[in-house]
């Protein structure tokens, strides 16, 4: 009896997975409507900048929810879409991206000082631009070619670089911005497009005048430094080396003073880790 209700649950289990699996999705004519006609998009812009600089990936299926009033499983079922209805979708998008300004009274969003008119207009188009580009790998995931993803990281880092913008382009954004770890949730852990955005990533710091990789004040702790040693020479990696082991060395004074295991062991950990390191 019950083995019969079980065989009968699972096969209409399957059918409706199959149905699913095979069924297409059309984006209803109010939703192309409400993206066609939107305006003031700051808000689109700035989620789409803040979804890509963090560590979540490039994922803009719930920006686009909110921003357009898109039914949550119509977005879950992004890939069953029509490809006719994508492509008029996602032309749309472009299209509002394009339409997109920075209001005056709206400019507090994307800058901490007091932009002039040209500083300000530079910035609106790298936000479109990484909006645009942004777009692109959503709607296209393993097609695009890892040259978009980093024209994405390279005009975030500009932005970054700008007087006025907020984010601004400080240690803690920049260190953040090109961690080996969100560079590779950001490339959808593609090696491949992971590896451009490290080389792009290591090129850019080589060229900068920074070098808050090299010393221990860059860093919240020595754990984290294994996510840039891809950006480092062997010259600069030394100095930083070098400056961990210094520290070191005045911590292992004080706990021969007054000994503390876990104290003790701590610096020895950290030790190891330190010598471990080896440029890519």
């Amino acid at each position: 009896m019950h083995e019969t209700l079980l065989s009968e649950l699972r096969q209409f289990v399957t059918e409706l997975e199959q149905k699913e699996a095979a069924a297409t999705y059309i984006v209803p004519s109010e939703v192309m409507k409400a993206v066609k006609k939107a305006k003031s998009l700051e808000k689109l812009l700035h989620e789409i900048f803040m979804q890509v600089s963090g560590h979540g990936g490039i994922h803009l299926s719930p920006i686009i929810r909110r921003e357009f009033g898109m039914n949550e499983e119509l977005m879950d079922h992004f890939k069953q879409w029509a490809p006719y209805i994508k492509e008029q979708f996602e032309d749309e998008l472009h299209e509002a991206i394009d339409r997109a300004e920075i209001r005056a009274g709206n400019q507090g969003v994307f800058f901490e000082g007091t932009p002039s008119k040209k500083e300000a207009g530079e910035a609106l188009q790298l936000l479109k631009d990484i909006a645009h580009a942004a777009v692109r790998c959503q709607f296209h995931a393993r097609l695009v070619e890892p040259e978009l993803y980093v024209e994405i990281l390279d005009k975030l880092l500009r932005f970054y670089a700008m007087p006025n913008t907020y984010p601004e382009g400080n240690t803690v954004s920049y260190r953040n911005l090109i961690s080996a770890d969100r560079l590779y949730a950001m490339s959808g852990s593609d090696d491949a497009v992971a590896d451009a955005l490290k080389a792009f990533a290591k090129e850019w710091y080589q060229q900068s005048p920074h070098t808050f990789l090299e010393s221990k004040e860059g860093f919240f702790s020595y754990e984290y430094v294994r996510n840039f040693l891809y950006a480092l020479t062997e010259e600069q990696l030394e100095r930083l080396r070098s400056d961990y082991i210094r520290y070191i060395e005045e911590e292992f004074k004080l706990v021969r003073a007054k000994p503390e295991l876990n104290r003790a062991n701590h610096l020895k950990i950290m030790l190891e880790t330190v010598i471990s390191w080896m440029p890519h």
